[in-house]
């Protein structure tokens, strides 16, 4: 076995390097708590859905905050994500 077959040539040593950039770190996202304005809309507007432990998707999450952003609420401002996420963790810290 030759020494040469574990050697990169120049050429390939220049190519390898140019695929070895590293990216830069992405920013972690801060979390937002609920606040408890928040959570006493969200027990307002989904408590049929809380009472049975069902979980609502998103057009029910959309009419929602519809709702809110006509009533001067707050919940209109999160994502329709985070607030299904929000119920059902209500929803499992009543069990």
């Amino acid at each position: 076995m030759d020494e040469d077959d574990h050697t990169i040539s120049d050429e390939d040593e220049e190519e390898f390097e140019g695929k070895r950039k590293r990216k830069p770190p992405k920013k972690a996202a801060k979390r937002q708590k609920f606040t408890e304005v928040e959570t006493e809309e969200i027990k307002t507007y989904f408590s049929e859905y809380l009472k049975s432990g069902i979980c609502r998707r998103k057009p029910q999450v959309e009419h929602a905050k519809q709702k809110s952003r006509k009533k001067n609420g707050h919940i209109w401002k999160r994502s329709s994500n985070k607030i299904i996420k929000k119920i059902s963790a209500m929803n499992h810290k009543k069990k």
